[in-house]
C-alpha cells in the first residue's frame, strides 16, 4: 500500500474526531462528484456511440443502393446502347425506384381510368417493343431457360414489372393475342400504332 494512502487511512480510522470525519466525508463527496463530472458520462457516450453507428448503417446502406443502381444502369446500357443517359435514368426509375429515387409508372398512371400515356411513363418505343417481345417468347415458351434466368437475375419479378410498366392499350392487345383473339400481324400492326412507331 502507498504510504500517503496508508496514513490517510490510519488518520480516519485512529486519530481522526466527528469534525474531523465530516471535513473528510465532504472532501470525498466533493472529489467523487468532481471526478464524475469531469470523466465521461457513460449515457452520454451511449448516445454518441449509437448515433455513430446509425450514421455508419445509413451510410453503408446508401452506398449498397448506389452500386446496386449502378450496376443496374450498366445492365441497361449494354443491353440497350441506343438509349440516352436520361432514359437509362429512366428505365431505372422504372424498375428500381426504391434505389433511383423515382416511382413505378402504376403510382404514375393512377386510377382515372383514362388511356396511358403511349410511351408507358416515358419509357422509348422501341424499349417497350423488346420488351415486349421478350414477354410474348416467355409466354409462347420460346425463352430459353439461360435467358429466363439472366432476366430474372438482371430484373427480379420482369414479368409483372414488365406488366405494369405496358400502357393500358399494350396490355389489352397483349391479352387478345395470348387468347387467340387476334393474329400477330394485327396485334403487331396495333403495338406500333399505340407506341407512335
Amino acid at each position: 500500500m502507498d504510504d500517503k494512502l496508508y496514513a490517510v487511512v490510519d488518520y480516519i480510522m485512529n486519530t481522526a474526531g466527528e469534525a474531523e470525519l465530516e471535513v473528510v466525508h465532504a472532501a470525498l463527496k466533493k472529489r467523487v462528484e468532481e471526478a464524475r463530472s469531469i470523466g465521461p458520462d457513460p449515457r452520454r457516450l451511449a448516445a454518441e456511440s449509437t448515433g455513430r453507428i446509425d450514421e455508419q448503417l445509413d451510410m453503408s446502406k446508401r452506398m449498397v443502393k448506389q452500386m446496386a443502381a449502378g450496376f443496374a444502369a450498366d445492365i441497361i446500357r449494354q443491353n440497350a446502347p441506343e438509349l440516352s443517359e436520361a432514359q437509362v435514368q429512366q428505365l431505372l426509375g422504372e424498375f428500381l425506384p426504391e434505389m433511383a429515387g423515382g416511382k413505378p409508372a402504376r403510382q404514375k398512371a393512377g386510377g382515372s381510368g383514362g388511356s396511358a400515356a403511349p410511351s408507358s411513363g416515358g419509357l422509348p418505343g422501341s424499349m417497350v417493343i423488346q420488351m415486349v417481345n421478350q414477354f410474348l417468347d416467355f409466354s409462347e415458351g420460346r425463352m430459353s431457360a439461360a435467358e429466363q434466368v439472366q432476366l430474372e437475375q438482371d430484373i427480379p419479378g420482369w414479368k409483372q414489372k414488365y406488366w405494369q410498366s405496358f400502357p393500358s392499350q399494350v396490355q389489352k392487345l397483349l391479352s387478345l393475342y395470348l387468347n387467340g383473339d387476334i393474329d400477330r400481324q394485327r396485334f403487331e400492326a396495333h403495338i406500333c400504332e399505340v407506341l407512335g412507331l
